[in-house]
């Protein structure tokens, strides 16, 4: 489940301002101050379904969000926590290379779903995408499975699996259009269904893997 974000704004029919809650592109609700006292409002999703929502993550939000629109904090505690929330919604991709940012910029937010631990899992459609991403900015896709995704659960699929060796007698380039290649092939080759979900693993010039 990806992580819910902070969204300071503000709108012409509210007289402070706005914390609204993200979860990628979905809508979860906002938080602002009427008249004497902060409200909280929630939506359901997209399709018009309950929304799950982590308490102790929902609590934390909940007391950053109340300082925002709270009209009585003010001053330097209140610049300070704001940078504090942009900061924690900036993906740490630092230290990685420029390429792999720009993948990641791109296509971080399309994953449907998130292990505890970041692997991200795309539709079909948007993992092609990807692919012809990595071959752009000079990346190779090394590693690619395919899952079904059943509500919130994750089914193996064995069979739909590939894994690009390196090879020596080739360049990098060479490599990299060949391992691109294969995983457009492969791709291809699976079944076209709304619950298939892909992971990869690509590399990078430097021949670091990177768990996308």
């Amino acid at each position: 489940m990806l992580p819910i974000q902070l969204a300071e704004t503000e709108r012409d029919d509210f007289d402070g301002p706005i914390v609204e809650f993200w979860r990628g592109d979905d809508f979860i609700g906002m938080v602002f101050w009427d008249g004497n006292a902060p409200i909280v409002q929630f939506y359901p999703d997209a399709d018009g379904d309950v929304q799950d929502l982590d308490i102790n993550e929902l609590q934390r939000l909940l007391d950053t969000a109340l300082k925002i629109v709270d009209p009585d904090a003010f001053g330097e505690e209140l610049d300070d926590l704001r940078e504090a929330v942009a900061a924690a919604n900036e993906p740490e991709w630092g230290d990685d290379h420029p390429a792999t940012i720009e993948l990641l910029g791109e296509f971080d937010a399309q994953a449907v779903y998130r292990t505890e631990d970041g692997e991200g899992f795309f539709p079909k459609a948007v993992a092609a995408a990807f692919i012809s991403k990595c071959e752009e900015v000079d990346l190779a896709v090394v590693e690619m499975e395919g899952f079904d995704l059943e509500g919130d659960t994750l089914v193996p699929r064995p069979k739909l699996d590939l894994q690009v060796s390196p090879q020596s007698v080739m360049s990098w380039s060479e490599f990299r259009t060949f391992a691109n290649a294969s995983a457009h092939d492969t791709l291809r080759s699976w079944p076209n269904r709304e619950t298939l979900v892909v992971a990869f693993v690509f590399q990078q010039p430097d021949m670091e893997t990177i768990v996308a």
